[in-house]
Order: C-alpha cells, then sequence, then structure tokens
C-alpha cells in the first residue's frame, strides 16, 4: 500500500505520472463506467485525507458552498453569476487529488473512479454522516452508494 502520511508533491507526481506511457495508458482505461466497485477502506481513506488537508478540504468546503449557492438562488450553468462565481480551481483540486489517490492505491481505474468519496466527503461535511467508521455509516453507505462501493467479503 502507498504511503499517505506525507501529501507534498501530490500534483507533480500526478502531472509527472500523466505524462508517461503508463500514465497515459493508465488514465486513457475504461470510458463509461463499468460497474467497478471501489473498496470501502479506499473510500474512507481517501475522504480522511479530504478532510486531513487543509488545501483539500478547502477546495471541498468551496464546492459545497458554490452548490448550495447555485441551488438557492437557482442559477444555471448559463448564468453570468454561476460563472462567476463556480468555483473551478476547487473542482480541479479534487479530481485531481482523485487521479492522484487511484494512481497511488491499488484501485482499478474507472470513469466513476473516486468521485463516491466526494460525496461522502460532502455527506460528513453537512452532517449527514458523523464519521465513516461506525456501523450506521455502512448501513447508509450500502443504502445510498452500494453500486459503486464494495464491502470486505463482497466481489469487486
Amino acid at each position: 500500500m502507498a504511503d499517505f502520511e506525507d501529501l507534498t508533491g501530490w500534483r507533480e507526481e500526478l502531472a509527472a505520472f500523466e505524462k508517461t506511457e503508463e500514465g497515459r495508458a493508465f488514465f486513457a482505461g475504461n470510458k463509461r463506467y463499468g460497474g467497478i466497485k471501489v473498496p470501502y477502506e479506499n473510500v474512507v481513506q481517501m475522504v480522511e485525507l479530504i478532510r486531513g488537508d487543509e488545501e483539500l478540504h478547502e477546495a471541498l468546503r468551496k464546492k459545497i458552498w458554490f452548490a448550495a449557492y447555485a441551488e438557492k438562488h437557482d442559477l444555471e450553468v448559463h448564468d453570468d453569476e454561476f460563472v462567476e462565481l463556480n468555483p473551478l480551481e476547487a473542482h480541479d483540486t479534487i479530481i485531481d487529488f482523485r487521479k492522484w489517490y487511484l494512481m497511488k492505491a491499488p484501485v482499478r481505474f474507472d470513469k466513476r473512479d473516486m468521485i463516491v468519496a466526494t460525496w461522502l466527503a460532502i455527506d460528513l461535511e453537512e452532517g449527514r454522516l458523523t464519521s465513516l467508521r461506525t456501523e450506521q455509516a455502512r448501513d447508509f453507505i450500502k443504502e445510498n452508494y452500494a453500486r459503486y462501493i464494495s464491502f470486505p467479503g463482497e466481489e469487486v
């Protein structure tokens, strides 16, 4: 398993990997969701990494703020305010981090990759969950995200 203790340089590491033949092949893989489920422990780990890193956590909070703002003000993609306020750098940061995590962790790449980790991080931030390591959380995840996550003892 990769070492996730120090996230320093993750962007540079991802950029370098994407320029290699191996990196291009890795990310060119499946272009459509093929039903690959991500192991529960990897999802939990990624959520904990996002919430534990100041830059990533701030990017997540920006995404949440904007989604709530856009919904409250009924903004559409073509609205000037939507374009002006949309924190694209926050979205890109989370997407790039997911790609980096997939590169480092023993998780098969799929178009859906680890977006479910972002959804669960949002569930935690918005209070629908208080932890991912409880029986109640596992039940919530199985009910809402079983299509994307495998649990120990299940086939991936």
